[in-house]
């Protein structure tokens, strides 16, 4: 029983480390050129993606700011940006505060920004995230430690998992950590950057169940390659998933014309 209770407790440590990692990652402060505007881009970018989950609250201005390394006049100039889009509601009150709330239409979004962006600038940003994906994945597997891939695992949908949702939410966390296994500040702040221009429409497919298994292959195949510190095989498989990802996006963006 103690042993039983003891593994639940571990679990659950690592378990608020990771969140921690993911949310540190979110919150980072940012460079001194338009503050306001990038913390609105940056948690509306987490809000669309599901990173910041529906109802989920947000840390109260004063926290935030500290966070975020911005006055708190910043950081609510961009809560009231967010409130404008309909993507946080503030509740007052002694158990107010501000909350997400994800936009039902997200996947009309989708299909919108497809439609605007050329070829061109989808297969762009598209390398942009193969290139970033592939480095972070080989850096990870020469310094990941066990207890940091078994906390990954964690955040792979079951095989039966049919909520799309908790799909992208649990992808876009996977490749945060990910970035975070390399232990590089500067990565992990270019993973945030990737996800808050991309990550959006890169969690789109998810809502194949075709996807979702393909997905799941290579996220597997990724966690075999950091266990075993095999940066080439750790590549490969970010490469596999990447690589249907552009496929859905490019006929998805065919048929938005």
């Amino acid at each position: 029983m103690a042993d039983t209770e003891t593994g639940a407790r571990a679990r659950s440590s690592r378990r608020i480390r990771h969140g921690s990692r993911t949310r540190s990652a979110i919150f980072a402060p940012l460079e001194d050129v338009g503050r306001a505007v990038r913390i609105e881009q940056r948690l509306a970018s987490a809000i669309r993606s599901g990173l910041l989950q529906d109802g989920e609250r947000l840390p109260s201005e004063p926290e935030l700011a500290s966070m975020m390394g911005v006055a708190t006049v910043t950081a609510r100039e961009a809560l009231v940006a967010l409130r404008a889009q309909g993507l946080v509601t503030t509740v007052r009150g002694r158990n107010g505060g501000s909350y997400v709330n994800r936009p039902k239409s997200a996947d009309d979004d989708v299909a919108t920004r497809l439609a605007a962006m050329s070829r061109v600038e989808l297969h762009d940003r598209a390398a942009v995230q193969l290139v970033l994906l592939t480095g972070c994945a080989e850096v990870a597997a020469d310094r990941a430690d066990p207890d940091d891939v078994d906390l990954l695992s964690e955040l792979v949908p079951a095989a039966d998992e049919e909520d799309t949702t908790v799909w992208r939410h649990a992808e876009a966390e996977f490749f945060l950590s990910l970035a975070a296994l390399t232990q590089s500040a500067r990565l992990t702040r270019e993973m945030v950057r990737l996800e808050s221009d991309f990550g959006h429409l890169a969690r789109h497919p998810l809502g194949s169940p075709e996807v979702r298994a393909h997905s799941r292959q290579c996220l597997l195949a990724l966690l075999d390659a950091l266990r075993a510190h095999d940066g080439e095989a750790a590549r490969a498989a970010v490469r596999a998933h990447a690589g249907r990802t552009l496929d859905e996006l490019s006929v998805l963006q065919a048929a938005a014309r």
